[in-house]
């Protein structure tokens, strides 16, 4: 179990999910990165508790999963020499 309260683990968390929407944005998914980076400062800055944790983990690892598929998508793409969808 996690000792740390919110006000130890939220600004890092909150970090983390700053760079996944900076990868986003890289990788041409702007529109989802702005949902995620609205979704998250909201979290951030109302829900100092372990709600507000765990929304952020989730948010996160959604924010990852979707850069991830979008980089296998580009990857395959480009092994096939067709448009990535």
């Amino acid at each position: 179990m996690d000792d740390q309260t919110p006000a130890e683990v939220l600004p890092s968390l909150y970090r983390e999910v700053l760079e996944t929407v900076a990868r986003l944005e890289r990788a041409g998914q702007r529109e989802y990165a702005w949902d995620v980076r609205r979704r998250a400062s909201a979290t951030y800055s109302t829900q100092w508790n372990a709600h507000g944790r765990r929304s952020l983990e989730k948010l996160n690892r959604e924010a990852r999963a979707t850069l991830a598929s979008k980089r296998v998508a580009a990857a395959a793409a480009m092994a096939t020499g067709t448009e990535p969808a």
